[in-house]
């Protein structure tokens, strides 16, 4: 923690130590400028150094600013901090903030080192090199101006002599490496799509042998209920055997013997319509069969 102003009494050291000058005065309102601090405080005592911090955000929302100064008389320090510890600021929205002054943990201060003037400065004029350098381009104006026939001349070699040292071994080997993954991805591309064709072509052979099994299957019902119709037919156009005329035949018969008992029971004189009634229903139904 940074040392209080008031030390506790009875605390004395036998080394002696540099008496401590930098003070921080913490706690300020975080929209203060550097320019309305030191309005408010002045007069400031005599001092070598003032540094105004503005309030992080990233602290939110503890934001405050604070300014650090270095008194050159220790005894401005006791003033400055009965005069403003305790200080209450206020901010633009009318908020309070009041002020802490103590000594800052870091005593230390940037001295403000004043640049050497460099002996170079405007002596471009007498460096040989510059010299030489003005002389080559004043002479090579000259060439110009004398004989465009040479420049052009010149032109044509410096293009010649570029064109012939761009082909290098690596430049060589580059360029083989890169047609040679053109080429490989020419392949991959010609393999996919013939992928692509083979499986397009399997699905369509597919499609079709679906829709030749799908068309025979419909002829062989077709084919089959034909001829079932046409053993219908054949048994109606067919005569009945012996077998089934004997069977008839017992058929009638019993229903005969039926119709005699049945005139024997039924004497009373509304029996003749009941058995004219039955015998009419019998031979609607011979008639049927």
């Amino acid at each position: 923690p940074p040392p209080l102003l008031h030390p506790a009494p009875g605390k004395q050291r036998e080394e002696k130590k540099t008496a401590l000058s930098k003070v921080v005065i913490r706690r300020l309102p975080p929209c203060l400028t550097r320019e309305q601090l030191e309005e408010q405080l002045h007069p400031l005592p005599a001092h070598d150094y003032f540094e105004f911090c503005t309030a992080d955000p990233s602290l939110y929302p503890h934001l405050y600013s604070r300014a650090y100064i270095n008194f050159r008389n220790p005894e401005d320090i006791l003033l400055f901090r009965d005069r403003f510890d305790g200080y209450v600021f206020i901010d633009n929205k009318g908020l309070e903030y009041p002020a802490v002054v103590e000594f800052a943990p870091f005593q230390k201060i940037s001295k403000k080192k004043l640049k050497k003037k460099d002996a170079k400065a405007g002596s471009i004029e007498d460096d040989p090199e510059y010299r030489k350098f003005l002389e080559s381009y004043c002479a090579d104006e000259e060439k110009i101006c004398a004989n465009p026939e040479i420049l052009l001349g010149e032109i044509e070699a410096k293009t010649r002599e570029l064109i012939a040292r761009r082909t290098t071994p690596l430049l060589e080997y580059i360029k083989n490496r890169k047609l040679e993954k053109q080429r490989i991805r020419e392949e991959k591309r010609e393999e996919r799509r013939r992928r692509e064709f083979e499986k397009k072509r399997l699905r369509e052979e597919e499609k079709r042998k679906r829709r030749e099994e799908e068309r025979r299957k419909r002829k062989e019902v077709e084919k089959q209920k034909k001829i079932s119709e046409k053993e219908i037919r054949i048994k109606l156009l067919k005569k009945p055997e012996k077998g089934d005329e004997l069977a008839s035949e017992k058929h009638k018969e019993k229903g005969e013997e039926a119709d005699i008992e049945e005139n024997k029971w039924d004497k009373s004189p509304g029996s003749g319509s009941i058995k004219s009634k039955s015998l009419e229903s019998s031979l609607k139904e011979r008639k049927e069969k």
